[in-house]
């Protein structure tokens, strides 16, 4: 199945993360992802004011092979992921001797690294964090703490990271050497740079929560050292930037704007190594051309049959010869493009809109996607879809108070395993990132605020209240995966907030329970029940 993640990707776009698995055993995988957007009718969205070139005027795609995942205890340790370090050291000790002086793989597999250690580190955050979020409350007297348990997963976190920057620095270290391409070199210094900003940001955020758990008046414990310890790795890499001449530090009193402009473009930098290659086509084009030559001959031959039935009438071609011959070809100008219009309507559920294809970078087609939008009446929509659109207010009055609009967008994804394992050998799935800009709706919305004025119940005055003005989009996700027999099936739902100033909140929508509406493609399947 596919993972995925709907998140806010700032105030204005709403970024759609999936991910396929690449099953190393099959040549091609299949995969079709529907995204139904729910948008109240008093936006004014319909197919005249919102077309196919409008929504993907304010969408944007992209598609990057999944970072892999790598322990941060594997990257500390010398005897574990050989498999990431070996080929970079390969490459550049080849590079040293002067076997080689292609840098063009080298470089990709020091990003790479970068990538697979920013990962490990936010991972590894992630989880202390969530294991923070379990403590009970500094305040709740008998209660275990667990902090001295969390303390020592402190002490090894830091001497991991220590342990896999250092690794990593030791092999970047042998990229500065005069015998190196000057691309290779400036390459390594990019990396380097961001690694020292990923430990600072990680370190910093530890020291966050570490603080907030102590507040300001305890001065020993178990987390105090664990604290220091990593309060001096946010330090030294900051030092580290600084000593090196990288520009990106902060000055007080400054507005800091280079530090913020080049974190994003070092990120964009290590990144691009993951990143694929589209190739946009537009379908159908040979077939639109056949279409036209159809319509044409038919016009065609309905003007020469006037033309003959003209002549034989009026053989001396007099005025009302002429004046038949001028509107047989008005007649031929409108069945021409009649035709065309009536003939390519069905084309319309056929083709699709775009045919993005996936190509690695040498070049090799690995995967092809195909996308389709159109705005749909609910009363149009699938029964399954419906039913988890209106789960938590399952009401014939609950649906008609909330008359909508649906945005449809189809994304079909077929994948060459083969393809992509061998562009990378490893990679364990592929990443697509999908971000609808909700601009164009939030210019439709009302204030954020309005007033409600009211009657206070004790003081009998008169008051106004002011109230947030808010939209809710409903977000529909059904993901098919396989194919045949083996088709499976998910749908689940989500609510953004929305109001005129951004995206407020997602929340998932639950019912009994389960926040997923999933099924199997099984026509014994009961649609009315919650797995």
């Amino acid at each position: 199945m596919v993972d995925r993640r709907l998140e806010p990707h700032d105030s204005n776009q709403l970024e759609l993360k999936l991910a396929y698995g690449i099953a190393s055993g099959q040549r091609t995988q299949r995969y079709r992802v529907e995204t139904y957007l729910f948008v109240p009718t008093t936006l004014g969205f319909t197919s005249k004011s919102y077309p196919p070139e409008r929504f993907y005027e304010d969408t944007a795609g992209f598609i990057r092979l999944k970072t892999p995942t790598v322990a941060l205890a594997a990257l500390a340790d010398s005897t574990q992921a050989q498999s990431w370090f070996e080929p970079s050291q390969a490459l550049l000790q080849s590079m040293l001797s002067g076997e080689s002086k292609d840098g063009d793989g080298l470089i990709r597999r020091l990003k790479l690294l970068g990538c697979i250690y920013r990962r490990a580190l936010r991972d590894e955050m992630i989880d202390v964090l969530e294991r923070f979020e379990r403590l009970p409350g500094a305040d709740q007297v008998g209660a275990p703490t667990g902090e001295a348990e969390l303390a020592e997963e402190l002490v090894t976190f830091h001497e991991q990271l220590c342990g896999a920057q250092e690794r990593l620095t030791a092999l970047g270290r042998q990229c500065e050497s005069p015998a190196v391409e000057v691309e290779v070199r400036e390459t390594w210094r990019r990396i380097d740079e961001y690694v020292a900003i990923v430990a600072e940001d990680v370190s910093t955020k530890l020291v966050e929560v570490v603080d907030e758990r102590l507040g300001s008046e305890t001065v020993e414990g178990p987390l105090v050292e664990a604290r220091e310890r990593l309060a001096q790795v946010a330090i030294e890499n900051y030092q580290h930037r600084r000593a090196r001449g990288y520009p990106s530090f902060v000055s007080e009193g400054s507005e800091n704007e280079t530090l913020t402009h080049r974190r994003r473009l070092l990120k964009r930098t290590v990144a691009s190594s993951l990143y694929l290659n589209l190739v946009q086509e537009r379908p159908g084009r040979y077939l639109h051309d056949a279409i036209g030559m159809i319509a044409a001959a038919a016009a065609m031959l309905f003007a020469v049959y006037v033309t003959i039935e003209a002549q034989s009438a009026w053989p001396d071609f007099g005025g009302p010869f002429v004046a038949v011959a001028v509107v047989s070809y008005i007649i031929k100008d409108r069945i021409k493009e009649w035709s065309k219009r009536y003939l390519s309507k069905p084309l319309r559920r056929f083709l699709p809109d775009h045919v993005v294809k996936v190509v690695d970078s040498d070049g090799n087609e690995v995967g092809q996607c195909r996308e389709l939008f159109e705005l749909v009446e609910p009363s149009s929509l699938d029964a399954d879809i419906l039913r988890i659109r209106h789960i938590d207010h399952p009401t014939a009055t609950a649906e008609a108070g909330r008359p909508e609009t649906v945005l449809h967008y189809t994304k079909e994804v077929v994948l060459s395993s083969s393809g992509l394992s061998t562009q990378l050998p490893g990679i364990e799935a592929l990443s697509d990132i999908i971000r609808f800009n909700l601009g164009r709706m939030r210019r439709r919305m009302d204030n954020p605020y309005e007033e409600y004025r009211l009657i206070h119940p004790q003081r009998r005055e008169l008051m106004a209240v002011p109230c947030a003005r808010v939209y809710h989009i409903n977000v529909v996700l059904k993901v098919t995966s396989g194919k045949g027999s083996d088709t499976q099936v998910e749908i689940e739902r989500a609510r953004v907030i929305v109001d005129q100033r951004g995206i407020k909140r997602i929340e998932t929508v639950t019912a009994t329970g389960a926040d997923r509406y999933r099924r199997r493609h099984d026509p014994t399947v009961d649609m009315s029940e919650l797995e």
